[in-house]
């Protein structure tokens, strides 16, 4: 018998996960019609950058007609407190010109003390206008 509770149990937890996950992804959706994102396509431009030991100031640019509306970072290397990779940029940039006030690019700036290069991924989330 014990063995049937611990299945109706799970069975359970597994239900009301579904119940919880269906409920915030019904929320994401009220977020994205809110912000005008509703069937916007995104398109995630990755590319990688070789981080010398410095100062680093990059951008990712969206392709033409779009606009960044996220972007980001990984760094896939080791991780210690003697030599960081610090992050001091990490936000939208208007690159037009003449400046239209809509960010075609997401812009990362970097400090590493690492001794040797390094190599991180730079992101844009993109939409059209």
């Amino acid at each position: 018998m014990g063995g049937v509770t611990r299945m109706a149990r799970t069975l359970g937890l597994v239900t009301a996960g579904a119940a919880v996950g269906g409920v915030l992804a019904g929320g994401g959706f009220a977020a994205a019609r809110q912000f005008g994102w509703t069937g916007a396509a995104l398109t995630v431009v990755t590319e990688g950058r070789s981080l010398s030991p410095g100062v680093l100031s990059t951008n990712v640019v969206c392709p033409r007609g779009h606009r960044a509306v996220g972007g980001g970072y990984a760094y896939h290397g080791d991780h210690n407190r003697e030599e960081p990779v610090i992050v001091e940029v990490n936000a939208p940039q208007d690159i037009s010109d003449p400046p239209d006030g809509v960010p075609e690019a997401w812009s990362l700036v970097f400090l590493s003390s690492k001794k040797k290069r390094v190599t991180v991924e730079v992101h844009a989330v993109c939409t059209s206008r």
